[in-house]
């Protein structure tokens, strides 16, 4: 069964010890209450920045510990190529399986008679045969809550990727023996989301699902919780230790732990902005004052300019090379590690120095992860960076255009295979074994496949299914399948365990060339996604 690595519990997202107690026990106490009619579904809503994944996995970390977190299953927008809204309740389902015999028992009976299900990517069939027939043969045999959690789902893509798993969520599937009230009275749902409109059009006014705005939280709690939590992140700083400053802070933040998040790092670094700890304190006080846009974009903006120059000769080819880096960023269908954006910006892009690429993600700390480590991701630290990145009325000067990533990805990743690709990549002692009989497979992979080569395998194609249909990419592409790098990229999806793709990739191929081409000769964008 399909199963979604990396969308667990993060321990590192929690609350700050002491803050959001009201929340949380709002929470606990709804979880606790196993009546039959109390709601199956708590959602918690409300903006970016708000804390919402942070009370989710405080929740989930403390019922864990108490044995009785069934799962916690993350959407995240920059993980959008693993498709992960197609592995909902089978990673669920797994997770329940591990936690208890029973459902191990009767998740394998259903898969051994029906072993096509084991793949589905029908979420609705999903729900039915893992989730629905395993949990109603423990009714009497599970004594106490049983917790799902279901955080970030407006990350896990556009409204077709979450139709049919708002309608589970909301009861309106057709069988009645498949809706959600129909779970013993000891499993709880909790579920956190921005408040988009399809989600707040589903969920609203449905009898089983308990709401909780962020918004309803008194500010005063939040301000508190706030104030607690700068005071923390700033105990070490010199000249900032006095309540009434601490106080202010909180007070401007608005009820965002993100825009604190943003405001304690910028202090924490004023030897690199070359102010002291007080200074970078009235900088943001009067900054904030003064500006009417919303608080997050403020601080956003805020925190950017304080990383480029303030010489215009020196901003503007800073800028253009940022714009450049993080459309590379925010464009791969997975994030990458600085080491191979590295690489595959020297295989296309506009600045082939790879130097530049450090140059420009080093001094982001504030904003994206990875930073510091040449080998762990780099991917925005909160998901609303990229909202106010791509959001050109938002960002101004600092916005980034990703319209052509996909054609640049596509020639990139085209690139990196032709350097990459070649004959028994791996070193495999036969052809004549298969893969599964290569006891250390997986190290020969991780040794000669980089991740660049490994994505670009993976995913070339689907840059270039999104890309305008241009002359010198399909030269590339024809390049590509008229040479014998084309059954060393079969090779390599094999090692990759990704092989089933390569039907759809190349489908995917021979509808752009059709459409695309189609398209150009009558003047005419054709979205062939």
């Amino acid at each position: 069964m399909e199963y979604a690595n990396g969308a667990g519990l993060n321990t590192t997202k929690e609350c700050l010890p002491g803050t959001r107690d009201e929340i949380l026990d709002e929470i606990i106490t709804w979880i606790n209450d196993t009546k039959d009619d109390a709601p199956r579904v708590f959602w918690l809503h409300g903006n970016a920045g708000t804390g919402k994944s942070a009370i989710a996995h405080s929740i989930a970390h403390r019922f864990r510990g108490l044995g009785r977190l069934g799962s916690c299953f993350c959407f995240d927008r920059n993980r959008a190529a693993e498709r992960r809204h197609d592995k909902v309740f089978t990673t669920i389902a797994r997770d329940l399986a591990d936690r208890d015999e029973q459902v191990r028992r009767a998740l394998a009976h259903v898969v051994h008679h029906d072993t096509s299900l084991a793949n589905t990517p029908d979420i609705k069939q999903q729900w039915n045969e893992f989730i629905m027939k395993p949990a109603s043969t423990l009714s009497d045999a599970m004594v106490g809550p049983i917790l799902i959690v279901i955080e970030a789902l407006d990350e896990s893509g556009g409204d077709s990727t979450r139709e049919h798993l708002l309608q589970i969520l909301a009861g309106n599937l057709g069988d009645d023996e498949s809706r959600i009230t129909k779970l013993p009275p000891n499993f709880r749902i909790l579920l956190t989301s921005r408040p988009l409109p399809d989600i707040h059009k589903v969920l609203n006014d449905v009898e089983h699902v308990q709401h909780r705005s962020m918004d309803s939280i008194p500010s005063t709690w939040t301000e508190r919780d706030i104030l607690r939590y700068v005071t923390k992140e700033l105990v070490d700083v010199e000249g900032i230790h006095d309540t009434e400053l601490l106080t202010s802070l909180a007070h401007e933040s608005g009820g965002l732990f993100e825009w604190a998040r943003l405001a304690c790092e910028y202090i924490k670094r004023e030897s690199d902005v070359g102010l002291t700890a007080h200074e970078c304190f009235d900088a943001i006080m009067s900054h904030h004052k003064d500006d009417p846009i919303a608080l997050l974009d403020n601080m956003y903006k805020f925190t950017l300019k304080s990383i480029f120059p303030q010489d215009q000769s020196q901003r503007k080819t800073r800028l253009t090379r940022f714009r450049s880096v993080m459309a590379q960023v925010l464009g791969t269908l997975e994030p990458f590690p600085l080491t191979s954006l590295r690489s595959v910006k020297s295989r296309f892009f506009d600045e082939c120095d790879p130097n530049i690429v450090t140059a420009i993600i080093k001094p982001m700390g504030a904003l994206l992860s990875g930073t510091t480590d040449p080998y762990a991701v780099v991917r925005p630290l909160h998901a609303s960076l990229t909202d106010f990145l791509t959001d050109e009325k938002r960002s101004g000067e600092f916005f980034v255009d990703t319209s052509h990533i996909d054609n640049e990805l596509a020639f990139a990743s085209l690139g990196v295979m032709e350097d990459g690709l070649k004959f028994n990549m791996c070193q495999l002692p036969s052809s004549y074994l298969p893969n599964s009989k290569i006891s250390d497979l997986d190290e020969r992979v991780k040794k000669n496949i980089t991740l660049e080569l490994s994505y670009s395998c993976r995913f070339w194609t689907c840059h270039l299914r999104k890309a305008p249909f241009n002359s010198h990419l399909a030269e590339a592409a024809r390049a590509f399948f008229n040479h014998e790098r084309l059954l060393f990229w079969f090779e390599a999806l094999s090692l990759l365990k990704a092989i089933n793709t390569s039907a759809g990739s190349l489908s995917s191929v021979i509808q752009w060339v059709e459409v695309r081409a189609r398209a150009l000769t009558v003047g005419v964008d054709v979205d062939v996604n």
